[in-house]
C-alpha cells in the first residue's frame, strides 16, 4: 500500500530558518502531497517565504491571528491536512533527502506512528540514535531519548483522534509518545540519523526558560504530572529535577532553582542530576578536544 504525506510545519518569528526547512522538504526523494505552514502570529514578515514557495501548487500558508503555542498550531495543521500520513517539522530543523522515504517505508511495514534519529546541525559528527526498531517504554521513562517533533510522523486519523495537548507548554513530543504507547499503537523507531536538529536555539525555548523564576517554571512539570503513574516515583523525581535544572548555567538565582529541585525531587535525585550533567559536559569537552586535534593533524 502506498501512503500520501502531508507535511505540517509550525513557525514563529523564524522566516530565515523556515526557508532552509522548506528547501529540505522540497528536495525530498519522496515528495509530499502537500506542505502546510502554520504561522503562530509571528511579528516578523514572511513575505520572502510566501513569494519563494507559493509557486508550488501543494504549498499552503496559514497565519493565526492570536499566538496560542506550537501545539495549537500543529492541531490546526492536522485539521487542514488531507494526506494519509502527517509528518511534523519545526521551522529551524532540516530533513535529509531520504527522510520521507524512510518514514513511508515504516508505514508500509505496519507502523501507526514513527520517530527517527538525527544529527546536530553544524556538528554533524554528533549523532543521536536509539538502536531498537520500536519505541521502548523503559527508555521513555528516562525522558525523550528519541527525537523532537521534526523526527515524528503519524497517521492522519490517529492525529485527529489523539491531538496535541494544548495545555502543555513543553514536553508535547514525549507526551504524545507516551499516550500512543499506552494506547497500544505501533510506534516505530528508525534507528538512523535522517534529519538535522538545531540545538539550543536561544531565541526560542532556552531563552524563555532561562528568564523564568522557579515559581513560573512549575508549568513545565505538567507533562510529568500528567504521566506520573507511567513514570513511577523514581523516574518522576528524575524528570522533575531535569525540568527545573535545565539551562541552569544561564539562570539567575541558581540557589533558588536548586532548592526548588530539592523540595520537589529530593536531595539525592538533585545531586545525581547535577553530577550526570557535569560528567556529560566533561565527556563532550574531551570529544571536542579530540576532534580539534584530529583536524590539526590533518
Amino acid at each position: 500500500m502506498s501512503f500520501t504525506v502531508s507535511v505540517v510545519i509550525t513557525t514563529f518569528n523564524r522566516p530565515k530558518e523556515l526557508i532552509e526547512a522548506l528547501d529540505g522538504v522540497y528536495t525530498q526523494i519522496s515528495q509530499p502531497k502537500e506542505v502546510i505552514v502554520v504561522n503562530d502570529a509571528s511579528s516578523l514578515p514572511y513575505d520572502d517565504v510566501k513569494q519563494r514557495f507559493s509557486e508550488h501548487d501543494n504549498f499552503q500558508y496559514i497565519y493565526l491571528e492570536t499566538s496560542s503555542g506550537a501545539n495549537k498550531a500543529r492541531n490546526v495543521g492536522v485539521e487542514q491536512a488531507t494526506g494519509d500520513i502527517i509528518a511534523f517539522l519545526d521551522d529551524d530543523d532540516i530533513w535529509m533527502p531520504g527522510y520521507l522515504l524512510e518514514h513511508t517505508t515504516a508505514y508500509e511495514q505496519g507502523a501507526d506512528a514513527v520517530v527517527s534519529g538525527y544529527q546536530n546541525l553544524g556538528k554533524e559528527d554528533e549523532v543521536y540514535v536509539q538502536s531498537s526498531d520500536v519505541v521502548d517504554a523503559g527508555v521513555l521513562r528516562t525522558g525523550n531519548q528519541y527525537c523532537g517533533m521534526s523526527g515524528f510522523s503519524m497517521k492522519r486519523e490517529l492525529a485527529l483522534q489523539e491531538r496535541f495537548d494544548e495545555s502543555l507548554p513543553n514536553g508535547q513530543d514525549w507526551d504524545m509518545y507516551v499516550r500512543l504507547l499506552q494506547n497500544g499503537y505501533s510506534l516505530r523507531n528508525i534507528p538512523k540519523a535522517i534529519f538535522y536538529y538545531r540545538f539550543q536555539n536561544m531565541d526560542g525555548i532556552g531563552a524563555k526558560v532561562a528568564k523564568m523564576t522557579p515559581e513560573e517554571a512549575i508549568v513545565r512539570l505538567r507533562s510529568a504530572d500528567k504521566h506520573r503513574a507511567f513514570l513511577g516515583d523514581e523516574f518522576y523525581r528524575r524528570r522533575v529535577a531535569a525540568q527545573l535544572l535545565v539551562y541552569l548555567p544561564l539562570k539567575r538565582q541558581k540557589l533558588k532553582w536548586l532548592m526548588a529541585s530539592v523540595q520537589r525531587a529530593g536531595v539525592i535525585v538533585t545531586v545525581q542530576h547535577i553530577y550526570g550533567v557535569a560528567i556529560k559536559k566533561f565527556k563532550t569537552r574531551q570529544l571536542e578536544q579530540a576532534r580539534a586535534q584530529r583536524r590539526r593533524a590533518a
